[in-house]
């Protein structure tokens, strides 16, 4: 696979680099004269806690950055930039006087129920009318030219989509990073799992920063104190009420003991804030630039959200997909892999080109509207900082899912084989014990924290000492609980680029119970790698309740009936080289990257029993189990 822009430096812009592409799909090319990243023009003047009245009266705190007249004659008015936080907008400073510096106004914003806004918080409830209210108003200043945009990573992403299902007039454009949507898909309810990630976030960052625990310094210590205890936490589900230290933050125990009730079918999971494609016809007309990563813990949803608004609006929208975690767009490694260093942009001046090209109307073509980083063409050998550097190089595309992707089965056959070839076999099957009081251990993958439960990216998948509900460190391949198929090492490179899907036919002793999936290339051994490496590609997980749809709940699994799911494993890109395996896991956990089935078919969020489920992949004839993968041709490259 040829590199798209071969030598370039650390910091690269890369969106500008994109204005000197051609043709798609991408071929080689020179490499772009070096980018200077704009020099402030103009001094800063900060003005903090200015508090804006929502229209049913809570008062919503804001910090102003404004550029001065001070290095030059300029306009009194100014294009505004938004940022709405949970997570105190004091910490947006640096943001804040870097694009004021350069001729934005920046309104940095408590959401409702945070630091220093009124109200009480709910999980993006809020957030849509005050959204629109705080554009509205912002619009109304007479330092404002009426354009606002918006920005920020992570759940400041997802207030972005919040507000523009609301449509505020004023609204210009958006830049979402790694953004909260889609809650239900994935991200919080994820194929009818619940991903823990979010319980760890009320734990730790939630209820100690609750506004009760910021006016009581004791009350604030003792929840981070429990909070620190998040492993003992998730080991003890379920949730009830008034039985943790949460419920002296009772709106965040009340969040999650509903979030982990409520089934992906449930009303929370659909309303706006929560959902974009459930709300595209509501959804403003305006430039989005979507940004994520492949191990990051919205990419499926982000991905989504471009598919379902490039096909629906008429404003231009683009989509950037790099090899990060969530928030490491500053990075060019995820977990124990690297990468080039290219791969690392500096976000602030990504977003500040694509400002100036929509709300400055600064005459600068147009980008590709896909670009996307193809992991993999590295030498897997152990980089100067110690991580497999696993390569790979940029490329521009004319559309997502690429179009010119062919989807290729891969069959799962007896003996632990992965082969184009469907079973001809007219029986076969293996049955694993699932025990739910000893999962399998998560280590790696789409996850948004690394804050004591979890570590997110890629990683070699044998547990290490801190990895959790790992009784030992022997790699998960040896698990009897984990049924791995793989193919023979490939006697040439194989490009996977789209979602990835496990068509599996299954049954099970229990009324319901879990299966996961996991996607790996199995590198092959050298001098530094001896054993080899495991890296994990992507994940996923399905519920069996909900084996027909996530839009309602099959009813109790009947002991031995076989039945044929789908589960859809987050998108990726990534090049599988010359002499290692394509391999696929199958298993029933994945914990605590996702909450434990119990097997006993309680309601969600309500066990008080654990059972042992004798799970059935089978792999014959009339059931032929495969991964399904979109495969770009080496030609096409």
């Amino acid at each position: 696979m040829r590199k798209l822009y071969p030598g370039m430096g650390i910091r690269w812009t890369v969106a500008v680099a994109w204005m000197l592409v051609g043709a798609l799909p991408a071929v080689a090319r020179a490499e772009p004269p070096a980018v200077q990243n704009r020099v402030a023009t103009h001094g800063v003047s900060v003005e903090k806690n200015v508090m804006i009245r929502a229209r049913d009266g809570v008062l919503l705190a804001v910090d102003l950055y404004r550029p001065t007249q001070e290095a030059s004659p300029t306009p009194a008015r100014f294009p505004t930039l938004l940022t709405r936080t949970p997570y105190d907008k004091t910490g947006v400073e640096g943001e804040g006087r870097y694009y004021a510096g350069r001729g934005y106004v920046v309104v940095a914003n408590d959401v409702r129920g945070r630091y220093a806004s009124q109200g009480t918080w709910r999980m993006m409830v809020d957030d849509p009318a005050d959204g629109y209210d705080v554009v509205e108003w912002i619009a109304a200043q007479p330092w404002s030219d009426g354009r606002v945009g918006t920005f920020g990573t992570s759940y400041p992403g997802g207030t972005q989509h919040a507000l523009a299902e609301m449509n505020p007039p004023h609204l210009t454009t958006m830049v979402p990073v790694d953004a909260l949507s889609n809650c239900g898909v994935s991200g919080m309810r994820h194929g009818g799992a619940f991903e823990l990630r979010f319980m760890n976030w009320v734990h730790q960052i939630g209820a100690p920063n609750s506004r009760a625990a910021l006016a009581n310094p004791e009350l604030r210590r003792a929840l981070v104190e429990s909070g620190a205890r998040i492993r003992e936490h998730v080991d003890a589900l379920p949730v009830r009420a008034g039985m943790s230290p949460l419920k002296l933050a009772p709106e965040y125990e009340s969040w999650l003991i509903e979030a982990m009730h409520s089934g992906p079918q449930a009303p929370l999971w659909h309303a706006k804030g929560m959902s974009v494609i459930d709300h595209v016809p509501d959804y403003a007309d305006v430039p989005v630039l979507h940004l994520t990563g492949w191990y990051d813990s919205w990419t499926r949803q982000v991905s989504l959200n471009y598919e379902v608004l490039s096909r629906s609006k008429k404003s231009p929208q683009r989509l950037i997909i790099g090899p990060w975690v969530h928030g490491g767009q500053g990075s060019n490694h995820a977990g124990e892999v690297e990468f080039t260093t290219d791969a690392a942009l500096d976000l602030r001046a990504l977003r500040l080109r694509w400002y100036d090209r929509w709300m400055k109307g600064e005459n600068l073509p147009d980008d590709p509207p896909v670009m996307l980083y193809i992991m993999g063409t590295g030498d897997d050998r152990r980089s100067a900082s110690g991580r497999l550097m696993h390569g790979g190089a940029w490329r521009a595309e004319r559309e997502w899912p690429i179009k010119r992707a062919s989807s290729t089965s891969f069959y799962m056959h007896g003996g632990g084989q992965l082969s184009p070839e469907p079973p001809r076999e007219p029986s076969g099957s293996t049955t694993y014990n699932y025990d739910p009081r000893q999962p399998v251990p998560t280590i790696g993958g789409n996850i948004s924290s690394n804050q004591g439960l979890i570590t997110n990216g890629g990683y070699d998948q044998r547990p290490r000492g801190d990895t959790h509900a790992a009784l030992n460190r022997l790699p998960l391949s040896e698990r009897r609980d984990v049924l791995v198929f793989h193919t023979p090492p490939l006697d040439h490179d194989i490009e996977v680029t789209g979602s990835v899907e496990a068509k599996l036919w299954v049954a099970s002793s229990a009324p319901d119970t879990d299966f996961t999936v996991k996607l790996v290339e199995e590198i092959a051994p050298n001098p530094d790698y001896p054993l080899g490496f495991d890296l994990n590609i992507g994940d996923s997980i399905l519920r069996m309740r909900y084996r027909e749809g996530l839009d309602h709940e099959a009813g109790p699994m009947r002991p031995g009936e076989v039945v044929p799911i789908t589960i859809t494993l987050y998108p990726t890109a990534n090049v599988f080289k010359k002499g290692s395996r394509i391999r696929v896991d199958v298993s029933s956990s994945n914990y605590p990257r996702f909450d434990r089935n119990p097997n006993t078919g309680e309601p969600l969020g309500e066990f008080r029993r654990m059972v042992t489920a004798e799970n059935t992949l089978y792999h014959d004839s009339a059931h032929p189990s495969r991964v399904v993968l979109p495969i770009v041709a080496a030609e096409s490259r």
